[in-house]
C-alpha cells in the first residue's frame, strides 16, 4: 500500500517508489510533518521534531508544553500562538478569528474523490484526514493523494460548518508544508505579455516570500509554480521540492523562513480582497496542490511533472493522441481579411500536409478592430458573405478541419450584446468601469451569463462543423464588484473562475470530438486547471523563434512538451523584428505541439517545401515529442545556446536540439553531452554510427561556425535489437 498509519506512534506513512512523506499526530492532536524526501523505510523519526522551542513562545490550548510557534505543522491554523504564514483564517460568529482544528479521524479511500466544479487529476488511494473545531462545530478534512511513480502527493482541503450561523473563511489554503532546513535556493517562472515563464533563481532568506496573481487568472507574469532546491542542485544533481497549483485564478505562495531556520512553505487561493460567506450546512472546497519531490536535481522533477499531467490530468482521449498541425490566420491577417483572401489561403494549403486551419479574431459582429464586435458570436457577412459554412466545407475539401478563435469571456462596449446587457459585466457599482484592450470582463459569477455563452457557443460549434477551437483571454479583472453578489463580491476573482471551469466543462464533454486550445494573450493563464480541459495552450503571442526558446525552456519545468503550442512564424518576426532562417523556425517548433502562423501567398517555392519538409518530419518525430522523456542540456539563460533531447520511453530513438544565440568570430567548439539515451545501444544519425556510451560521457561536437540563431536538429535511432 502506498499509505499506511501506525496507530502506536500515530504516524502516517505516504510512500512512493523514491520519496517518502511522512507525519504524525501530536498529544495536542495537530499534524506534525516529520519528513517529505527520499524513500526510507517505516520506521519512528519522530526526534526529529524534538526539542524545539524558544522563549516566550506561547503554549496551544490545552496544553502546557506543546506551542505552536516553533512545531512544524502539516496545516497550522491563525491566532493560536503560530506567528507564522497560517494555511487557514476564519472569522466566527461571534466575531473571534481563531478556530482550533485538531485530529478526530482518518479514512483511506481507493479511489480519488473528484472535487466539485473544478479541476482535478485522476487518482487512486487518498488519505482523508478529518480534523474538527467542537466550539464552532467546523469540519476541516485534508486530503492527499499519493502517485507513486511520479515522485508526487496532490492536496487540498475541505471546510465544512455544522454550526448554525455563518462564518467567514478569509483565507484557506490548498497546502502547507514545513521543511526543517533553510539552506535552499528558490526558482520561479517570472515573466510578462511575449516573455512568459523565464526561469528566476535566488537563495531563500529570513521572511516572507511571495509569488501570486490578483488578476483574477493565474497570469503572464509569475506561474503558480515554485521549486526549493539545494545550493548544488541542477539539472542533474541534489534534492528539489516543487509546487504547482491546479488553479486558474488569483492565486498565492507564500515561502517565510523563521527564527530556527524552518521553511514553511504554503498556497492556494490569493486571500487578497477574499472573504467568502459559508452558511450552516455548506462546504467549501480549494482547488488541488501538487507537490513533486525529486533527488536528482531538475530534470527528473520535470520528468515526474510531465508524467504526472500526460497519464492523470490532461483529457486521456487526447494525452498521448497525435496534435492537429494547425495554420491560424492571424498573423497572415489580423483584422483584414474577407472571404477571398481566406479562402485563397485554404486552398495554398491543400497538399501541405497541414491538416487544421483556424480563422482567427475578426469573423464575427461588427469586428473589424480590437474595439468592437467582442461578445456578439454571430458571423460577420460583410467579411464573409457566404458564413463560417462554407469555409469548413471548403476546408473539408481540402482535406483540413475547421477552426475558431473565441473570446466568451468578454465583451465590447460597442456590441450588440454590452447594449443589451450593460449589467453583465464586472465593473464598480457607482464609478466608470476600467477597459483593458477597450473591452470588459464578463461576470461570470451570474450563472445567466453563463449559460447564454454555453449556449451561443454551442451554436456556433454545431452549426459550423467546428472541429478545433482557440479559447483566447486579452484581459484581467478589474474592480472585482458584482451586482449579482453584492456584499458578497469578495468572492468574486473565485466565483468567476468556477464559471470559466463550468463553461469549460460544458463544452469539452459536449463536443467530445473538437479540440480545444487555450490561449491568454498568449501564455497568460498557462496552468494545470486549463490543461485539464484544453490539452494544449498558445505559450506566448511571442512567435519570434530565439523568444521561443527561452519560453519553451521555462514551460518544460513543469508542464509536457505536448502541452506546448508553437508555430512557425513569419521572418522578419512580427513581435521582435528578429530575421531567423526557416530551419531554425521549424526546428524550434518541433519541441511542442507545432502549426504554422503564417501568410502562404506571400511564401516562395522553397518555403512552401520548408512547410511540406517540417511536417513530414514532425510526423516522424511527434510520438516521441508527445510522450517521451525530456532532458535539458544547456540553457539559454545561462549559456549562448538553447539544447534539449527528448528520449523515448525504450531509448530506441531521440531527437535533439541546438541553437546558438549569437556567433562570435573564431568561436569555441561546444561539446554536448546527452542524456537518457542507452549506454549498452549503438545509435545512427546523420549516416554515422555512435556508442550511446559515447554520446553520454565523450559527448558531440559541433562546429564554431554556426550563425547567429542557426539551429541544428537531429534523430538518433538505435540499431538492431
Amino acid at each position: 500500500m502506498a499509505i499506511n498509519y501506525n496507530e502506536r506512534i500515530k504516524t502516517f506513512y505516504l510512500q512512493g517508489e523514491r520519496f517518502s512523506y511522512i507525519f504524525r499526530i501530536t498529544d495536542g492532536g495537530r499534524l506534525q510533518p516529520l519528513h517529505f524526501g527520499t524513500r526510507i523505510k517505516e520506521q519512528d523519526v519522530s526526534y526529529i521534531a524534538e526539542g524545539r522551542k524558544t522563549e516566550f513562545a506561547p503554549t496551544a490550548p490545552g496544553s502546557e508544553t506543546e506551542s505552536l510557534d516553533v512545531l512544524t505543522q502539516e496545516y497550522p491554523v491563525y491566532g493560536l500562538g503560530d506567528y507564522r504564514e497560517p494555511a487557514i483564517l476564519v472569522l466566527t460568529p461571534d466575531g473571534g478569528r481563531t478556530a482550533d482544528f485538531v485530529y478526530r479521524s482518518h479514512a483511506v479511500l481507493k479511489e480519488k474523490p473528484k472535487i466539485g466544479g473544478m479541476p482535478s487529476l485522476r487518482g487512486g488511494e487518498t488519505l482523508v484526514i478529518e480534523l474538527k473545531d467542537e466550539i464552532y462545530d467546523l469540519t476541516l478534512r485534508l486530503y492527499y493523494t499519493v502517485y507513486e511513480k511520479q515522485g508526487a502527493i496532490v492536496r487540498r482541503a475541505t471546510l465544512k460548518n455544522g454550526g448554525e450561523k455563518a462564518v467567514f473563511i478569509n483565507k484557506i489554503n490548498s497546502f502547507s508544508l514545513d521543511i526543517p532546513r533553510c539552506d535552499l535556493d528558490k526558482v520561479c517562472l517570472q515573466g510578462g505579455w511575449a516573455k512568459e515563464r523565464g526561469v528566476e533563481r535566488s537563495p531563500l532568506s529570513h521572511g516572507i516570500f511571495e509569488i501570486s496573481s490578483t488578476r483574477g487568472s493565474s497570469s503572464h507574469h509569475l506561474n503558480p509554480f515554485i521549486a526549493l532546491c539545494d545550493k548544488n542542485a541542477d539539472e542533474n544533481v541534489g534534492e528539489a521540492y516543487a509546487f504547482n497549483l491546479v488553479y486558474s485564478g488569483s492565486f498565492s505562495v507564500k515561502t517565510q523562513v523563521d527564527q530556527l531556520g524552518i521553511t514553511r512553505i504554503g498556497g492556494g487561493i490569493n486571500e487578497k480582497d477574499f472573504c467568502w460567506r459559508l452558511n450552516s450546512g455548506e462546504s467549501f472546497e480549494t482547488p488541488e496542490a501538487v507537490l513533486i519531490y525529486s533527488a536528482a536535481g531538475f530534470n527528473k522533477m520535470s520528468q515526474n511533472f510531465h508524467d504526472l499531467y500526460r497519464k492523470f490530468l490532461i483529457n486521456p482521449a487526447y494525452a498521448y493522441k497525435k496534435r492537429p498541425v494547425v495554420l491560424n490566420c492571424w498573423e497572415s491577417f489580423y483584422f483584414d481579411f474577407d472571404y477571398k483572401s481566406v479562402s485563397k489561403l485554404i486552398e495554398k494549403a491543400k497538399g501541405t500536409g497541414i491538416d487544421t486551419f483556424v480563422l482567427d479574431d475578426g469573423w464575427f459582429g461588427n469586428r473589424n478592430s480590437d474595439k468592437t464586435g467582442l461578445g456578439d458570436w454571430s458571423v460577420n457577412y460583410d467579411k464573409l458573405p457566404y458564413g463560417l459554412k462554407a469555409l469548413s466545407k471548403q476546408c473539408r475539401a481540402a482535406g483540413m478541419k475547421f477552426g475558431v478563435w473565441i473570446e466568451p469571456e468578454m465583451v465590447s462596449e460597442d456590441s450588440v450584446l454590452y447594449r443589451a446587457h450593460p449589467d453583465w459585466i464586472i465593473r464598480s457599482p457607482k464609478a466608470e468601469p476600467c477597459k483593458g484592450r477597450h473591452q470588459y470582463v464578463l461576470d461570470f459569477s451570474k450563472p445567466e451569463v453563463v449559460e447564454y455563452i454555453k449556449r451561443v457557443i454551442s451554436d456556433l460549434i454545431k452549426e459550423n462543423d467546428v472541429s478545433y477551437v482557440k479559447w483566447d483571454m486579452n484581459r484581467n479583472i478589474t474592480e472585482f464588484y458584482s451586482d449579482y453578489l453584492k456584499e458578497r463580491s469578495s468572492e468574486l476573482a473565485h466565483r468567476y473562475i468556477l464559471g470559466v471551469y463550468a463553461l469549460a466543462e460544458h463544452l469539452t464533454t459536449k463536443f467530445k470530438n473538437v479540440f480545444f486550445e487555450g490561449c491568454s494573450g498568449g501564455g497568460g493563464r498557462f496552468d494545470p486547471a486549463m490543461l485539464y480541459y484544453f490539452p494544449q495552450i498558445w505559450a506566448s503571442d511571442n512567435t519570434d523563434a530565439l523568444s521561443r526558446a527561452y519560453i519553451q525552456y521555462g514551460t518544460s519545468f513543469c508542464y509536457p512538451l505536448s502541452a506546448i503550442s508553437g508555430h512557425v512564424s513569419a521572418s522578419p518576426n512580427h513581435q521582435t523584428g528578429r530575421i531567423t532562417p526557416f530551419s531554425s523556425r521549424a526546428a524550434v517548433a518541433s519541441f511542442c505541439s507545432t502549426g504554422f502562423e503564417l501568410d502562404l501567398n506571400a511564401l516562395d517555392e522553397k518555403d512552401m517545401d520548408g512547410i511540406k519538409n517540417h511536417v513530414k518530419f514532425y510526423g516522424e518525430i511527434s510520438d516521441i515529442i508527445l510522450k517521451g522523456d525530456l532532458y535539458r542540456l544547456l540553457s539559454p539563460f545561462d549559456s549562448n545556446y538553447f539544447s534539449q533531447i527528448v528520449v523515448s520511453e525504450n531509448k530506441k530513438k531521440a531527437v535533439f536540439i541546438l541553437m546558438k544565440k549569437l556567433a562570435c568570430c573564431n568561436d569555441e567548439y561546444p561539446v554536448i553531452k546527452l542524456k537518457g539515451l542507452n549506454e549498452n545501444f549503438t545509435y545512427e544519425a546523420n549516416g554515422r554510427l555512435y556508442g550511446g556510451d559515447a554520446l553520454m560521457n565523450v559527448g558531440m561536437k559541433f562546429g564554431n561556425d554556426l550563425k547567429d540563431f542557426e539551429t541544428v536538429i537531429t534523430v538518433f535511432t538505435a540499431k538492431g535489437d
